[in-house]
């Protein structure tokens, strides 16, 4: 299981070490020391459970599983914004500030990415139940059989019922099957854009401040254009009739 930032932080040998020494000191030394000493392990607990890495560590080993249709897409979307953080780990001072925005945008575009491949997921596996459960055309082609073979009025209209609940099933799984396929699509297309948007954050390393400037406003404008897409389909899976 996972360990927690804050777990890591309380067992983190220099802080185990820091809080031995308080309560050293306050035993054996002056009594006084020891709320000091309590107050810097304190800080140094909080310092090491907000470190961003860790926390990013953290999140993405508590994910849950994806299709693998899009479990390898979000994989490589994934690692693509730890590098971004790796590369501005390693950025002066001024290039961390001035590229702050673009990572919160990358984060909340990772974050926007993995709750929907949740939810095609979903969608995912109930197509597939679908899909093995239902023997669509050997049951039309009985329905058709029954509606011309039928001579009671009564029992012709029970199986065209039935005939058109069965087909309106089967445009919805249809249509499922199309948005998945789209959704597939876009993610691919949206790993791409912030693969390339990962090798301008690199390649901004020694540039003149005004080159910055303009290159971050330009990476930017792609994250914003992929989160903008993948919005799109917040709206057509709450479109999407659902089984």
């Amino acid at each position: 299981m996972p360990r927690s930032p804050l777990f890591l932080a309380l067992f983190n040998p220099v802080n185990l070490a820091m809080l031995a020494l308080t309560a050293a000191a306050g035993l054996c030394s002056a009594w006084w020391l020891a709320p000091i000493g309590f107050a810097l392990w304190l800080v140094m607990v909080f310092v090491i459970a907000r470190d961003p890495g860790l926390q990013m560590t953290f999140i993405r080993q508590n994910r849950q599983p994806l299709a693998q249709r899009y479990q390898v897409r979000f994989d490589r979307l994934d690692r693509a914004r730890f590098s971004v953080f790796n590369a501005l780990s390693q950025a002066s001072p001024p290039l961390r500030r001035a590229l702050e925005p673009l990572e919160q945008a990358l984060d909340e575009l990772v974050e926007h990415a993995y709750q929907l491949c949740l939810r095609m997921s979903a969608l995912d596996n109930t197509l597939a139940v679908q899909q093995i459960s239902s023997d669509f055309s050997g049951e039309v082609a009985k329905l058709e059989k029954n509606i011309v073979e039928t001579a009671d009025l009564a029992a012709r209209r029970e199986f065209e019922a039935a005939l058109q609940s069965l087909q309106t099933r089967q445009a919805q799984l249809k249509g499922i099957s199309t948005l998945l396929a789209r959704f597939e699509a876009q993610l691919t297309g949206t790993v791409s854009a912030v693969d390339g948007v990962v090798t301008g954050v690199v390649s901004l390393k020694g540039r003149a401040p005004q080159l910055v400037t303009e290159k971050i406003s330009a990476l930017l404008q792609i994250i914003q254009t992929e989160q903008e897409e993948l919005k799109q389909f917040d709206q057509d899976i709450e479109q999407t009739p659902i089984f």
